[in-house]
């Protein structure tokens, strides 16, 4: 049986502290010992008077609609930036990690046990159109019967059953959209999700190693992940490159400037700048020492990033320097989405929160 390594929402729990019983059940609730359990797959998601101050791990927007996803299968939308929330209907209860919208109406959620659900009414309803046991399933038939290492790591996912999420969501089109999560797992889709397509290009060149982010530039998808890793992906999920290792420590997130910059970031204030498409990275050097766990690009071409305490760090010249800023709520945020009027949503561990344009006056 493989040693359970965190994936990036239970790492980060662990990590920011105060995540207790709700750390240790999802570790169990994921282990291959009990694999046979199904009900989180089978259950809705409760509804909750206070899912809004519950953990949240993704935000996007639908148009002008934001969209949130977190703990027991959450997914929370709001039609005025995010002062009032209505919750959606979930068929499952799994912790949700990654959301994407193509348009208004079309987008997709990812989360713990290999969960792909979507939806077509800009939020309001999802349906389930993956899990970890088809998508092992999937891995196995599309292995090389010749490489017996590769097949053998396939038998073992089908072993495991759906002890494995997924991480991240990249949505291009309506028809058109990328996965990626632990172990390097990898699934596409070219048909709005009536099948998906596993990467056995990701899931080798990674080493297995968890993909914790994905990020379109151009026309291809970049990802981060543990060990250093940082790696290029083509839209169909065939092409794969490493773009090297620039540090040892794990990457929480990406973020694509206006300038088309890459900026990597992750434990004790690691924060990597490429301005060549991924080809060399520089250290950029952040006044913190705690993790940096999520970023966005504002509106005016600013960039914000987040740091494991709450507290926010904002750069005007396309991340070459940052400087300190705070929330209207500070506690430990998993992501950030720009708002129109020049600000960002905040969620993580306490529900939302905002970075609101006064707040955004840079101070050290």
């Amino acid at each position: 049986m493989k040693i359970i390594r965190f994936t990036r929402w239970l790492f980060l729990m662990c990590l920011l502290g105060g995540g207790g019983l709700a750390c240790a059940d999802e570790l169990v609730a994921s282990a291959p010992v009990l694999k046979n359990v199904q009900d989180t797959l089978q259950q809705r998601s409760p509804v909750s008077a206070l899912a809004q101050r519950s953990m949240l791990s993704a935000i996007t927007q639908a148009g002008d609609r934001l969209i949130a996803v977190g703990v027991r299968g959450h997914i929370l939308y709001s039609d005025d930036q995010g002062q009032s929330w209505q919750q959606a209907h979930v068929p499952v209860s799994v912790t949700l990690t990654g959301v994407c919208f193509a348009d208004r109406n079309t987008g997709w959620a990812v989360g713990h046990r290999g969960v792909i659900l979507k939806s077509d009414d800009a939020g309001k309803s999802w349906a389930a159109q993956l899990d970890g046991i088809k998508a092992a399933q999937a891995i196995l038939e599309a292995s090389d019967e010749k490489n017996a290492a590769s097949l053998q790591n396939a038998r073992n996912l089908v072993t495991d059953g759906a002890d494995k999420p997924f991480l991240d969501i990249q949505c291009f089109d309506k028809d058109h959209a990328l996965v990626v999560g632990a172990y390097g797992l990898g699934f596409s889709t070219a048909d709005g999700g009536r099948s998906w397509s596993p990467s056995l290009a990701l899931l080798d060149g990674s080493a297995q190693r968890h993909i914790n982010v994905a990020r379109t530039l151009g026309d291809k998808v970049y990802l981060a992940g543990e060990q250093g890793g940082l790696y290029r992906l083509s839209k169909d999920a065939r092409d794969f490159k490493s773009l090297g290792e620039p540090y040892v420590g794990s990457f929480f997130g990406l973020v694509v400037s206006p300038q088309n910059s890459l900026l990597a970031f992750g434990l004790r204030g690691h924060l990597f700048r490429s301005t060549d498409a991924g080809g060399t990275w520089t250290r950029v050097r952040v006044d913190t020492r705690q993790s940096l766990t999520a970023g966005t690009a504002l509106v005016d071409g600013s960039i914000l990033l987040v740091d494991e305490s709450g507290v926010g760090w904002l750069s005007r010249d396309d991340g070459r320097s940052f400087g300190r800023v705070l929330p209207t709520q500070q506690f430990p945020f998993l992501a950030l989405q720009a708002s129109a009027q020049g600000g960002a949503v905040a969620v993580g561990m306490n529900g939302i929160s905002f970075f609101t344009p006064d707040t955004l006056s840079l101070s050290r």
